[in-house]
């Protein structure tokens, strides 16, 4: 995800930590009447949004989704997977300090973004303390953990396609824009992605607030 670090953090432990299901109940109607709201211009199987690893590079696209989620679903996989990006590439140190935040946050039976823990995992925490795994052990947990949530992203990337379909998500101006960029300067692409993507993070933060209070 290309945003500066400050940015990140807000975006995975900012207002989110006010709960563990930050969700709201979508309105029900019957498939027929949606037929006409239908947008044949959208492609619901879109690349981006096919899987988590091929929108966690994709900014805009990312966060767009990511407000979805917020609406719609539990956000708690989400972040815990891309909180689960930022331990590549990270030193020993850093990894070890990280974990205890990344433990207390989504795997402790306190967490306050709780996600489901395999049994495989909460046998090796309970034998070590948090701080205290090795780096190897550190860094299996987490990419094992990834793979655990990228099951239920899954889900929830099958049905903002089909909202998005229906019409019924945000940011369909902002991929708009992306698109005549694309086209039109496409070495101008990322900056313009990384600056709707600056613009839509409040968008982000308002909703996580309204459904965590």
């Amino acid at each position: 995800m290309d945003l500066d670090d400050g940015h990140e953090a807000r975006l995975l432990f900012g207002k989110a930590h006010g709960s563990s299901n930050p969700a709201m109940l979508i309105i029900g109607a019957e498939d027929e009447e949606f037929e006409n709201d239908i947008d044949p211009t959208v492609d619901d199987y879109c690349s981006h949004f096919q899987c988590i690893d091929l929108l966690k590079d994709r900014p805009t696209y990312l966060i767009i989704f990511l407000h979805h989620v917020i609406l719609q679903f539990d956000a708690s996989h989400v972040l815990c997977y891309l909180h689960g990006e930022m331990f590549k590439g990270a030193n020993v140190k850093d990894s070890r300090r990280m974990f205890v935040d990344y433990f207390h946050t989504f795997l402790d039976r306190g967490a306050v973004l709780k996600v489901p823990v395999p049994h495989d995992i909460s046998f090796e925490l309970d034998r070590c303390r948090p701080d205290l795994l090795c780096d190897e052990g550190v860094k299996k947990i987490v990419k094992d953990m990834q793979k655990v949530t990228a099951v239920e992203i899954y889900s929830q990337l099958e049905d903002f396609r089909n909202k998005r379909m229906m019409g019924m998500t945000i940011g369909e101006k902002e991929l708009s824009e992306l698109d005549c960029e694309r086209q039109m300067d496409p070495a101008a692409y990322e900056m313009k992605e990384r600056m709707l993507a600056e613009q839509l993070l409040p968008k982000v933060e308002e909703a996580t607030l309204e459904y965590t209070e």
